[in-house]
């Protein structure tokens, strides 16, 4: 059984080795493709195994960049190449991104934008300041003179003389070998090659007085250079460059030009080569061609910048005197208009027939005057008129109410009893007191309506009647001319009549036919005018027009009704001082002849 088993294990395994190799066709076909295509496979394997290299080295890229070119910074081809598309990027990024542009350059812009606003406004209040100091002194008028004579704005001139300058190099140069024979600069700047400097203006002045000057001895004068003013003062052997910042004074140069002239008179006969080496002629030199020497010399007749010279203090003494005079004027002005104020406020408690409820002033601009008047009561445009408020503007809110003023209540008696021209009457303490001669009608109706007047307590009557009838119809004929005006037909709008209306119709007509039968009794010619007003609301000539529509109105009723003005159309007539939307009919008498 064992010798059996191991037959069994060992054809097993030959089966799995015939098994895992291929079948003798594809072993054949493997052979055939090596022979056909070995060389162009290899190739293939050896590209592919290049593509994957590249791969790696592209993905390592980002990582190696950097180190490359730190290694590359100093080489000058670099550069070169990076700087077209360098450019190109950072266009093309401000061109799509501009607002990301902005917000990384605000940190850095902003500062020094600001800095320099503030320096230029420092400096401009420093220039305003020394306007302002010198406005009221010799100089300040010795500018006006010269801002009058030149035609030009006297800030101008103020700004050219009160603008700080500085000088910050002087060179003293032979004038022609170009040798420099004294440098001085100002203490806080660094020295300078003042050999090429020399030299470049040395060549500069021999071009311009060959070429532009074409030998008319034309020579340069000045120039500007950077943020520098160059001045060359020319002399006969030597001549003087000064190198300032800002705006130097007229006078600096007359002051160069006399440095140049000591310094050729300390020359004498001395050679130009040999001046450098003369300690004596350095000592003068230096003190004489210092920066600070020579603006200190220029300021004496021009002025130099304000923080060189204490500043006056009595321009701003007169600026407080002015603004003390100001505020004393002010106060003033509102101490006149509060005793205005309180004088009107004292007439309008006083006045009979108001009642002073409120007073809002706003001064010398508007007064709001609110209150209660009685239609009876005088106007107050009288009172407002005397208060003296200048231009102020003036309302008045009036609410109506029933005065029991004396003066008012006797008003109110003699527009409501229409009293005739023979009787006179008072009123003290309530009491209406009728005094005279008049008609027995109108006694009669006196008596019965005289109680009826608001704020009477009381009547007492001693009227007599009058005998004579042509004296009787006189002053019924006074009486009507009294009573008619207060008969006054109310509209609502225009020619609009309002309610009520028909029945003051109905009394005109009765007492002016009343008026037209006494007239020959009482040896009198009577007119009728028809007269029409308005209330404030509208502008002049509209209310003009709605008084004439009125006027015109009641005219043509009461001709409708019979009544003429004697053979004649009733007059029109208008009434603007009548704060009312009203008509009525006005009676003239004119005794016959």
């Amino acid at each position: 059984m064992t010798t059996s088993g191991n037959g069994a294990d060992a054809n097993a395994a030959d089966a799995a080795a015939d098994a895992a190799l291929p079948p003798p066709e594809q072993h054949e076909f493997d052979r055939l493709r090596n022979l056909l295509f070995g060389d162009e496979l290899r190739a293939a394997e050896a590209a592919r195994a290049r593509l994957t290299e590249i791969e790696r080295q592209q993905r390592a890229l980002p990582d190696r960049l950097p180190h490359a070119l730190e290694a590359a910074g100093a080489a000058p081809r670099v550069a070169h190449a990076l700087a077209g598309p360098v450019a190109h990027a950072l266009g093309a990024a401000v061109r799509e991104n501009r607002q990301v542009v902005v917000d990384t350059l605000f940190p850095v812009i902003g500062p020094l934008i600001r800095k320099s606003i503030a320096e230029a406004l420092r400096n401009l209040v420093a220039d305003l300041n020394g306007a302002i100091e010198s406005s009221f002194t010799l100089r300040g008028l010795k500018w006006r003179l010269e801002a009058w004579r030149g035609g030009v704005p006297y800030a101008q001139v103020v700004l050219k003389h009160r603008l700080a300058y500085r000088i910050d190099h002087v060179f003293l140069i032979a004038r022609d070998s170009g040798l420099v024979l004294r440098h001085e600069s100002a203490p806080d700047l660094p020295a300078l090659d003042a050999d090429a400097i020399a030299g470049m203006l040395t060549a500069i002045g021999d071009f311009v007085g060959d070429s532009v000057g074409q030998g008319g001895g034309s020579a340069l004068d000045s120039a500007q250079v950077g943020e520098y003013l160059v001045w060359v003062v020319q002399g006969p052997r030597a001549n003087l460059a000064c190198f300032m910042r800002g705006v130097p004074p007229g006078g600096l140069r007359s002051l160069l030009e006399q440095r140049l002239e000591e310094i050729h008179a300390q020359l004498g006969d001395l050679r130009l080569e040999q001046a450098p080496n003369d300690a004596a002629l350095a000592t003068a030199w230096h003190e004489t061609l210092q920066p600070m020497a020579l603006v200190r010399a220029a300021g004496i007749d021009d002025g130099v910048a304000a923080a060189q010279r204490p500043p006056s203090r009595w321009p701003l003494l007169l600026l407080l005197l002015l603004a003390l005079a100001g505020l004393v004027a002010f106060f003033a002005q509102r101490e006149r208009w509060d005793d205005r104020i309180d004088a009107l406020r004292a007439r309008l408690q006083a006045q009979p027939g108001f009642v002073l409820t409120g007073l809002d002033a706003e001064p010398w601009r508007k007064v709001t005057v609110r209150g209660l008047l009685d239609p009876d009561a005088d106007s107050l445009h009288g009172i407002l008129e005397r208060a003296e408020l200048g231009d102020a503007k003036v309302d008045v809110v009036g609410t109506g109410y029933l005065s029991t003023d004396d003066a008012v209540v006797a008003r109110r008696a003699r527009r409501l009893l229409a009293l005739p021209a023979g009787v006179d009457s008072s009123v003290h303490d309530g009491v209406l007191e009728l005094k005279g001669k008049a008609p027995d009608a109108w006694i009669a109706l006196a008596r019965e309506r005289a109680g009826w007047v608001a704020g009477v307590r009381r009547v007492e009557m001693a009227v007599l009647p009058d005998a004579d009838p042509v004296a009787t119809a006189q002053a019924e004929l006074a009486t009507l001319a009294h009573r008619l005006p207060t008969l006054q037909v109310p509209f609502a709008n225009d020619a609009l009549l309002a309610a009520g209306g028909g029945s003051v119709v109905d009394d005109i007509v009765d007492a002016a036919k009343r008026a037209q039968a006494l007239a020959a009794a009482a040896h009198a010619r009577i007119a009728f005018t028809s007269v029409g007003s308005n209330d404030e609301v509208g502008t002049d000539e509209a209310n003009q027009r709605v008084r004439a529509m009125r006027a015109r109105w009641l005219a043509d009723t009461l001709a409708a009704r019979g009544l003429d003005g004697g053979g004649q159309p009733i007059a029109l007539g208008e009434d603007a001082a009548n704060n009312r939307r009203a008509a009525y009919l006005r009676l003239d008498i004119e005794a016959a002849k």
